[in-house]
């Protein structure tokens, strides 16, 4: 669904600002770990040099907004809170999974060195995704919350005000295979190949199977990507909603309201609100039964409808992007699989950057970082 996006970005926002804990690592970890995890102490050892350069973040969650979350941190410099402990202790099994093994720890090392762009951490994902990471993230961002903001969010005045919703809808309405061929929100609607299969469950949910690509950073080729969710009738947050969409994704927890603002003959115009750790978020999109729909007989009248109910809702038409279905032959599955993780190789960087999550703000981001040449 549209939570793609979102709830990646929600756990790459803690390589942002300058933590302040400073306690030692328990011994059980691998010796190079529990070192840094020491050294990331300035009262230990000297800054790198790296660290003289890098770009200090100072605000505090008192000058952000009750609806802040992980990204408007990275954006805008807000002060991480930091407890080099908490990984090692309220999340030790965990973090005992993930560094020891290669791919998990590489993928925390790339997500630190996104600094909370939303495209780089789905790439990451779709490179070094697996169920250690998942977890790891669980504990350490939502559960414990290792590192945070600050901020408690408030999220209920941005969901006031629902667009308003065509008054015939039923779950049935999304039933079958749909195209996403047109998306609002650039950060969350617009990755290519997009497919959802919505199944009728027993209990009046539906179940949605998510298909979408993930370009990579060299533009040759992209990551394959498989997600599930269930969509269950209701009002929702706001009150007005459709459809509500709960679940995890990356190991973190996402709600979403859906809200039907337009359907005809072959398509379906869903607008809809959510929030994450990330912070809320909002879009538009268009489902269509067949990928190239607005090119064929009758595209022009379908998409002057689309246009009608996106106005409706007070979205602007003009925002919606074509989304590219072409799915040329040269993706691959992401993740990790069990070969993959068994030939990834640590280096001294990727050890040395976990600083970025113990104490943020010490590393200065690397100029056209590519996940995939990790």
């Amino acid at each position: 669904g549209s939570s793609v996006g979102s709830s990646v970005g929600s756990s790459v926002g803690s390589s942002v600002g300058h933590g302040s804990s400073r306690r030692r690592a328990t011994p059980w970890l691998p010796n190079a770990a529990a070192t840094l995890a020491i050294a990331s102490s300035s009262l230990l050892l000297p800054p790198a040099p790296a660290a003289l350069a890098a770009d200090v973040a100072t605000r505090t969650a008192a000058e952000f907004s009750s609806t802040a979350g992980f990204e408007e941190f990275a954006e805008q410099g807000g002060k991480m809170k930091a407890d080099p402990s908490c990984f090692f202790n309220q999340c030790k099994e965990p973090t005992q999974a993930c560094f020891t093994n290669p791919a998990c720890l590489k993928g925390i090392t790339c997500l630190g060195n996104c600094r909370g762009e939303q495209l780089c951490a789905t790439q990451c994902f779709a490179r070094f995704g697996s169920e250690k990471l998942n977890a790891w993230l669980a504990c350490t961002l939502e559960e414990e919350e290792c590192v945070s903001t600050g901020v408690q969010q408030d999220t209920q005045a941005f969901y006031a005000n629902p667009p308003p919703v065509v008054g015939s809808f039923k779950p049935s309405d999304l039933e079958g295979k749909w195209f996403k061929v047109l998306g609002y929100n650039p950060k969350y609607d617009n990755y290519p190949c997009q497919s959802n299969t919505f199944t009728a469950a027993a209990d009046g949910s539906l179940d949605n199977d998510i298909l979408f690509r993930v370009p990579k950073p060299s533009g040759a080729g992209s990551w394959q990507n498989n997600f599930k969710e269930k969509l269950v009738a209701g009002a929702g947050r706001s009150g007005g909603a459709n459809l509500v969409v709960e679940g995890k994704m990356f190991g973190l927890t996402f709600h979403e309201d859906w809200y039907l603002i337009g359907k005809g003959d072959g398509y379906r115009v869903v607008a809809y609100r959510g929030d994450t750790q990330q912070g809320p978020y909002d879009g538009a999109f268009v489902f269509t039964q067949q990928a190239d729909a607005l090119e064929r007989p009758g595209g022009q009248k379908m998409r002057a409808e689309i246009d009608a109910a996106m106005r409706s809702a007070k979205l602007d038409p003009a925002q919606l992007a074509q989304i590219d279905n072409s799915c040329p032959a040269d993706a691959t599955s992401a993740g990790v699989s069990a070969a993959e993780a068994s030939k990834e190789k640590l280096e001294w960087k990727d050890v040395f950057e976990l600083t970025e999550w113990f104490r943020p703000g010490t590393i200065r981001k690397q100029a056209n970082f590519d996940p995939a040449k990790m």
